[in-house]
């Protein structure tokens, strides 16, 4: 690969428009406004393309590449990008004999499996649980019978308690004490008879509510002091709430990386799918004009895509009907490709071929890969002389060669 992380490696010498303002005014370039932005006057179209990649912006590199680069390297770069991602796709299939939807189905029932196996909630709710019910199993012993045994662990703290309740029900003490003297004030007939009614009352009552009211009012006092037995415990709470943040953030990343893969779009009225062999047909037609890049064969490119216009490889071989130098050879009056149409064809290309169902990579990594690929063919590292070699077996036979025609080959060593 040509960049090193800095800049390039080699010079890209197969660049027809030298600026990104040559671009914009001869080629129909029209930048997004984040890149806009880091256009520079006196900027080469180089730097441009070197800027986007430091800054991770592989599409909007491809993007402009598109509209600065030679026209026969273009359809060159853009078949190289369709033969890789037929490639991993071909690949792909080998590892799983399902189908693209087959496999996204699968895929989607073991998210569906793993986003509602409640065991990691029911874990943090178990813990709660335990430390609630270890709470107020603490507070029953706390509140209960004097501990006696001295190496008890909540001896202290049962006498600390105590020590705060005595405290709090000092002015209780006080009352009653008062009150025991405001009595004692009384002459002893009406005192007998005043503690005669009052015991009664005492004893109505506790037959009703089974508990001396003196002992209901301190039990009283002790749930208003001391606090409830089972506390509210805001790490778990936030825990638990964390755990499902958690899973539905893990939903919003799976569908965002699906979307990103392809649009699965199943609307009446679209075009039927097109046969393997036109495909097939339309991708040739690129080859044969790589190789011999004439306005016949373009004318033949345009024929061959148009069956296969909504696959990468028809529009490849529009692309490269539009890299012509005359788009009507037929006629007496020459029609030219007007600027920016053949960019267009490049771009869309690529994007096809990013947005492709199946295999292992998605867009980002395929744009990743495209950009490699589109570097190497503007620095004229890799060569269609060079890939379509023709290979010999051991007898020293060549084997059967589809590529028509004669090679025109470009580049360097690497």
């Amino acid at each position: 690969m040509s960049w090193d992380g800095k800049g390039f490696k080699k010079p890209l010498i197969m660049l027809d428009f030298k600026t990104p303002q040559e671009a914009i005014e001869k080629n129909a370039y029209k930048p997004d406004e984040d890149v806009e932005t880091l256009i520079k006057e006196d900027m080469t179209s180089e730097q441009l393309i070197a800027l986007l990649r430091s800054k991770e912006m592989l599409k909007e590199a491809c993007d402009f590449m598109c509209f600065c680069v030679n026209r026969r390297i273009g359809v060159w770069w853009s078949y190289s990008c369709v033969d890789a991602v037929n490639k991993e796709v071909a690949e792909q299939q080998k590892k799983s004999p399902l189908t693209f939807e087959e496999q996204q189905k699968k895929e989607v029932e073991g998210k569906v499996a793993e986003w509602s196996d409640r065991s990691a909630l029911d874990a943090i709710k178990a813990q709660h649980d335990a430390k609630a019910q270890a709470s107020i199993k603490t507070m029953k012993t706390l509140g209960g019978p004097k501990i006696t045994d001295p190496k008890n662990p909540m001896a202290a703290s049962q006498a600390a308690l105590n020590q705060h309740l005595d405290n709090d029900l000092g002015s209780l003490d006080n009352v009653v004490s008062e009150m025991s003297s405001a009595i004692n004030s009384i002459p002893s007939k009406e005192r007998m008879a005043a503690q005669s009614l009052v015991d009664k009352v005492y004893a109505k009552y506790e037959a009703e509510a089974g508990i001396h009211p003196m002992e209901a009012m301190k039990q009283g006092l002790m749930k208003a002091i001391v606090p409830e037995p089972v506390p509210k415990d805001t790490a778990l709470q936030q825990q638990y709430f964390a755990t499902i943040q958690g899973k539905i953030a893990q939903v919003k990343q799976y569908v965002n990386q699906t979307i990103n893969k392809h649009f699965p779009l199943k609307i009446p009225g679209l075009p039927k799918e097109v046969s393997n062999k036109k495909i097939d047909d339309a991708f040739f037609s690129v080859k044969r004009w790589i190789l011999t890049p004439t306005d016949a064969s373009g004318k033949l490119a345009l024929d061959a895509g148009q069956p296969a216009v909504q696959k990468p490889e028809g529009i490849c071989a529009l692309a490269a009907y539009w890299s012509s130098s005359n788009l009507m050879p037929d006629s007496k009056q020459p029609l030219y490709s007007p600027p920016g149409l053949a960019a267009n064809g490049y771009k869309n290309t690529i994007f096809l071929c990013a947005m492709k169902k199946g295999g292992s990579k998605d867009y980002d990594e395929r744009y990743e890969e495209y950009f490699d690929l589109g570097i190497d063919c503007f620095t004229g590292v890799r060569t269609w002389d060079k890939e379509w070699e023709k290979k010999k077996d051991k007898s020293g036979e060549s084997e059967e060669d589809e590529s028509p025609g004669t090679k025109f080959g470009f580049g360097r060593e690497e």
